[in-house]
């Protein structure tokens, strides 16, 4: 644990060596820094990975990173003397958060169904190939989804080497990165109850990120959160354009490889984007440079996403989840007009359900876009903005939920569209979007709304009355208690399932084979009590991520004949027992004179105990 924990020290610091190097170089704001640091990286890795340059690559990235860091902490604290500043409750909340998930995170293993069906499967496949998929690598299910993620993940055990709790934390710091980034709209640090508040929301994603939590390596809270980020990064550097379009490109490139469906978000981004630079008419003398700039920015953004779709087409013929429309035909052909009307009937009832967790995240991002603008306009007597946002996020909201309703038709194989397979996965995302969109501008319309205006003159008599500033007080406690109050819930949350996770399929597997990281094409029955996990195909995809091979079938049943129970076995090179298998051992002892305990045998062997 203690290396583990040094070596991703390094992997840290590496990263702050980057963003410094946007503050130094490039003149970024300390806060979006370090989103456009990983996006830079896992750009750049993206690009070295056409070339087969991905390893070079990433040692390379890590030596600069180090070594700018080393740079500025010595300018910083040698030659400029600059002392450590004091920690703000920004700095102090944010730093026990990270602080408090990292240590949970480090102590556990990789839950869900997907990773071992795709994410820690590619990271795997990248930290021992050094390459992207091919059409012969077959272990790779997912061929049509892109990198994005996965290269900064990877880039993470390159330098702290491959284990759950090195992805899970690599991970983790792509998405806190993003969530530094929201503080950027923060106008004045110094009103704590603006900051309170902005910890309650993000505390609050974790409850509509409760589908998957940050304990695993899906990509559906990251989402939201990178688009957050930009749209976050385009408000700051609104009126510089060159800093604002390299920022978006970076976020927007980035964005668009985690996922195919980013394409949604990706749009989003870039509107908020091309809005921006429309503004900037009124103030600029150079209109032709503002068109090309905005242009060509949008169309860099779209680049990477473009050439993973050349990347696709030109090595694979078929990839599950593919974006065509020849599969989509094909999936909704499947569906008849009875099935169509029930896909339809439970989609509205679920969205309409208050019970729903998603639809409780939108009923509050309204409550605090439409209350909010409510008590400032009639209450505070002052115009806002809140009215316009509230009606643009549910624009969006609806926008993305026709695409949802759209995928469970075209793309989603009929019996798990009929029980609608992942809606709260799916829709999480666009909750926390809309969540975090009406955080950052009622944080910028609550600070207006201040009764002093001018930052450098606020100090601790800058309120209109006691009575308000006890009001303040009390408010920013409450909100103090409630984020930190959520935090913890969260963090117990994921310690449980990291307690239950001993009792697991991967425990199972991590225990009696290990952890194999060489590509083989051996074909491997395992050998499970777990009907449900063998019937839902865990059992095999999870012995595909452990035995690394794509050749691993999960059986629980073993009550047969002789003879097809001996030909079941010679099917396989190895048999691996995950636990005491009643039938299975009843049948070794009836053939074989032998049961067996857990462990990984050649099936050569098992069938020799008989001759």
């Amino acid at each position: 644990m203690l290396l583990i924990v040094l070596r991703l020290s390094l992997f840290l610091f590496s990263v702050y060596g980057f963003s410094r190097l946007f503050i130094k170089w490039v003149g970024l704001a300390e806060k979006i820094s370090w989103i456009a640091a990983c996006s830079a990286i896992s750009l750049t890795l993206y690009v070295s990975a056409y070339v087969k340059l991905l390893f070079p690559t990433a040692v390379g990235l890590a030596i600069v990173g180090c070594l700018f860091g080393l740079y500025q902490l010595y300018q910083s604290y040698l030659v400029e003397k600059n002392s450590f500043p004091l920690p703000r409750l920004m700095t102090i909340w944010l730093g026990v958060y990270f602080l408090l998930f990292s240590w949970t995170l480090l102590n556990s293993g990789l839950e869900h169904y997907d990773n071992y069906s795709h994410w820690a499967v590619i990271v795997k496949f990248l930290f021992t190939e050094g390459r992207l998929p091919e059409a012969s690598d077959v272990l790779i299910s997912f061929s049509s989804y892109p990198m994005g993620s996965s290269l900064f993940i990877y880039f993470a055990t390159v330098i702290a080497g491959f284990s759950a709790p090195v992805m899970l934390m690599g991970q983790f710091v792509f998405i806190f990165s993003c969530i530094y980034a929201l503080f950027v709209v923060v106008r004045d640090s110094s009103r704590q109850l603006v900051v309170a508040m902005m910890f309650a929301v993000v505390a609050s994603f974790n409850y509509f990120n409760i589908a998957i939590r940050v304990n695993n390596l899906l990509v559906d809270f990251l989402l939201p959160l990178l688009t957050l980020a930009g749209l976050a990064g385009i408000f700051y550097l609104q009126k510089k354009l060159g800093l604002l379009s390299l920022y978006t490109i970076l976020v927007a490139g980035s964005l668009s490889l985690v996922k195919n469906s980013a394409l949604f978000f990706v749009v989003v981004l870039l509107l908020y984007y091309v809005y921006t630079v429309i503004k900037m008419r009124s103030f600029s003398r150079h209109k032709i440079h503002l068109i090309i700039t905005g242009l060509g920015s949008v169309l860099l953004s779209f680049l990477p996403y473009l050439l993973w779709s050349h990347h696709v087409n030109s090595n694979f013929t078929q990839s599950k989840h593919d974006v065509s429309l020849t599969s989509y035909q094909q999936i909704f052909a499947e569906k008849d007009g009875g099935v169509t009307q029930a896909i339809t009937d439970l989609f509205l009832s679920t969205i309409t359900d208050v019970r729903t967790p998603s639809t409780q995240g939108i009923i509050l991002a309204n409550v605090l876009l439409f209350g909010g603008y409510l008590i400032i306009r009639f209450v505070l007597k002052r115009k806002n903005q809140l009215l316009k946002v509230g009606l643009l996020v549910d624009g969006i909201v609806i926008a993305y939920y026709i695409g949802i309703y759209l995928m469970f038709l075209f793309s989603m194989p009929t019996e798990e569209a009929l029980y609608l397979a992942g809606f709260e996965r799916y829709a999480s995302s666009i909750v926390i979007l809309v969540l975090g969109i009406a955080m950052m501008v009622l944080a910028r319309e609550m600070d207006y709304s201040f009764y002093e205006q001018n930052v450098l003159a606020r100090n601790y008599r800058s309120f209109k009355s006691m009575k308000t500033k006890k009001w303040y007080q009390y408010s920013t406690v409450m909100l103090l208690l409630f984020s930190s109050l959520l935090v913890l819930s969260e963090n117990n949350g994921m310690i449980y399932n990291k307690n239950q996770y001993l009792d697991s399929v991967p425990a199972q597997f991590d225990q009696v084979v290990g952890n194999q990281m060489i590509l083989n094409n051996d074909r491997y029955l395992v050998v499970s009590d777990r009907k449900a996990d063998v019937d839902s195909y865990a059992v095999g995809f999870i012995g595909q991520y452990y035995l690394y091979t794509p050749n691993v079938v999960g059986r629980e049943d073993f009550v047969m004949d002789d003879q097809p129970f001996l030909d079941v076995l010679k099917e396989y090179d190895y048999i691996v027992i995950l636990d005491d298998h009643f039938t299975f051992n009843a049948m070794t002892e009836k053939l074989f004179n032998q049961t067996f305990e857990p462990g990984i045998y050649r099936t050569t062997d098992v069938i020799q105990t008989n001759e």
